[in-house]
């Protein structure tokens, strides 16, 4: 049922500014020729990720499917941003996630909470970017950026417990709460080809972490995107998208070692102003 909702809310969403672009403007994006372009440029990507998630603790495994991950969701958002001005760039892609389940293993009652945000946040620059429709060739052009910048994670536990004890003793209960939050630096490239005057592709990568200060040892993602032009105003996007990061937290019998993979298809809409 969450999975239809969040699908039917995406689509309302296309559609309402599907049918305001008209009172929008002029809109530009990678399908216009560069030297038609204005200085600055605006992006705003409300986009829906379809993603499992793999988990590995020492060594425990815990893997969860989209349906899953779903099911403990009480409520998410996803939304990317990107301002140009000339060939650089500062961009900004927020994950929130409010995360819940209660139930009763044995005898003990309990109610798990997680508040989760992830936050995307670059700077960048154009190193190549060319386009000609009227080469003939089947590649009317290419184009190429490099980031920088720092990606910021939290995960804020919450988990209450009541065990029950009888009818004449009160319940024994309790509340254990853990935040766990780091940055991690990456640095990462894009490339994409337009094909023709409404389709293109492209391919992003970042690498990061590097074990500094309290980042993850090491951090990778990688996306897949093709990109369709609708009209003046909006862009759609579908792909495929993956993140791992690993970590090393604390030493001895106390060490523990987190391995998370992300991964699944993904459906965006962009608003180009």
């Amino acid at each position: 049922m969450k999975e239809k909702f969040y699908l039917l809310s995406f689509f309302v969403l296309f559609s309402f500014f599907a049918q305001a672009q008209d009172e929008v403007g002029y809109a530009e994006s990678e399908f216009t020729e560069s030297s038609a372009r204005r200085d600055w440029r605006f992006k705003l990507a409300p986009y829906a990720w379809l993603a499992g998630q793999a988990t590995d603790v020492n060594d425990e495994r815990l893997r969860q499917s989209f349906n899953d991950l779903t099911s403990l969701t009480n409520f998410g958002m996803q939304l990317a941003g990107k301002i140009y001005y000339k060939k650089w760039f500062v961009s900004s892609n927020l994950t929130y996630a409010k995360l819940g389940d209660d139930g009763q293993e044995s005898f003990v009652q309990y109610d798990l909470g997680i508040n989760q945000i992830i936050l995307d946040n670059k700077i960048g620059y154009v190193l190549i970017d060319h386009l000609d429709y009227d080469n003939n060739d089947i590649i009317d052009g290419w184009a190429m950026e490099v980031t920088l910048g720092a990606i910021y994670w939290l995960n804020d536990i919450n988990f209450k417990y009541t065990i029950p004890i009888g009818d004449i003793l009160p319940p024994i209960t309790g509340n254990l709460s853990e935040t766990q939050k780091w940055w991690d630096p990456v640095v990462g490239t894009s490339f994409r080809l337009i094909l023709s005057k409404s389709v293109l592709m492209s391919l992003q990568t970042n690498i990061g972490g590097f074990g500094l200060g309290n980042a993850s040892d090491f951090y990778y993602d990688l996306s897949y995107l093709n990109t369709f032009k609708v009209s003046k105003l909006l862009t759609v996007t579908a792909g495929y998208k993956t993140f791992q990061y690993k970590r090393i937290e604390g030493s001895g019998e106390e060490r523990i070692k987190t391995n998370v993979t992300t991964f699944g298809p993904l459906l965006g809409v962009t608003m180009n102003f």
